[in-house]
């Protein structure tokens, strides 16, 4: 069966040369150790395309859409600094689509997100010049919420291309988990702190009103959509709820199930099932993370995909259909 990875992730080595260098002089030496090790490092396949070769060829039918890889372009420096990389990077996924298609179904643009101008401008070109899928935006903009109207003029002008939101969850150490202490312990800002980051996104979208005002927007959740399945009866009820019930002319979740998610679970059966019965087959999209996921993600999300009962359209689907109806991509 065809499978289309709708969340994979690249740093071009070029791209990555220039970009370590640039932290070098500008990022603190323990943030920079964490994406040396936890990123730059993690796997060969993340920069080496041979490595990237090796890992795929046993997946047979199976492409990827590219997303590049943390930092956000945010931390790399100021607006201008951010543009450059954002350039460099766009123009050397665009290029890896081009040379190799049958591996590479697209990519989604990295963006200056701390100047809309600029990410306006990076995003033109690479809708119009360079081909790309729509953008990544993360879940939050140093600090910022998307709901913020200062994002406003990108999301629209996603949405009138009809192009897609990747909303890649980002935090880090410095955020500590009590207000007590100085940073996150145990690495809970990545694992629990990274799903609820996405769910905070997600339903900040929801609550403000954007999605009733973008009838048409078009968001790919990474990691299922964090913790929103999972606690979607909290979320339909509570503060929440009782702050907007009289805005919102929908009950919460019919929004919350207008996202798309990928599979990006590692692993985990029990939570693919959960997220396929929230948001439904035709609103999930087969995505790995590959290769910033444990070795066997692209396995395990096979694997947990397969064990899901699912009937072989909806299968299909997952695997494939869901990419081509909502990128655009080449049916076969």
């Amino acid at each position: 069966m065809r499978k289309i990875d709708a969340f994979a992730h690249i740093l071009p080595r070029p791209y990555l040369e220039r970009l370590e260098r640039r932290l070098e002089r500008t990022m603190a030496p323990s943030q920079l150790a964490y994406y040396r090790e936890g990123v730059f490092s993690f796997d060969p396949a993340l920069t080496d395309l041979d490595a990237r070769w090796r890992k795929i060829e046993p997946y047979g039918e199976y492409a990827q859409v590219l997303a590049l890889a943390v930092p956000p372009l945010e931390e790399v420096g100021p607006p201008a600094v951010a543009a450059e990389f954002a350039r460099i990077a766009n123009d050397e996924m665009a290029e890896l689509v081009r040379r190799f298609p049958d591996r590479f179904a697209g990519f989604a643009a990295a963006l200056p997100l701390s100047d809309v101008g600029e990410a306006l401008r990076e995003l033109d070109r690479a809708l119009t010049q360079l081909g790309a899928l729509g953008a990544q935006l993360y879940t939050n903009i140093l600090g910022a919420p998307l709901d913020d109207p200062r994002f406003e003029p990108l999301f629209t002008r996603l949405e009138e291309a009809g192009r897609a939101v990747w909303l890649h969850p980002t935090r880090s150490a410095a955020w500590p988990d009590y207000p007590a202490e100085s940073q996150s312990d145990y690495g809970l800002w990545w694992s629990l702190g990274w799903p609820y980051e996405t769910a905070a996104a997600l339903a900040r979208l929801v609550y403000s009103g954007h999605m009733e005002r973008h009838p048409r927007q078009l968001v790919i959740a990474h990691h299922g959509g964090g913790m929103v399945p999972h606690f979607s009866a909290r979320l339909a009820m509570g503060p929440g709820y009782r702050q907007v019930k009289d805005q919102l002319p929908r009950p919460p979740l019919d929004y919350f199930r207008r996202f798309y998610v990928d599979t990006a679970l590692f692993g985990a059966p029990h939570a693919v099932r959960c997220v396929l019965e929230f948001f439904g087959p035709r609103h999930v999209l087969f995505g790995t993370d590959m290769p910033l996921g444990p070795a066997s993600a692209v396995e395990a999300t096979m694997a947990d995909l397969d064990a899901a009962g699912l009937s072989s359209e909806d299968q299909a689907a997952v695997y494939a259909g869901n990419a081509v109806r909502l990128l655009g991509l080449r049916a076969s």
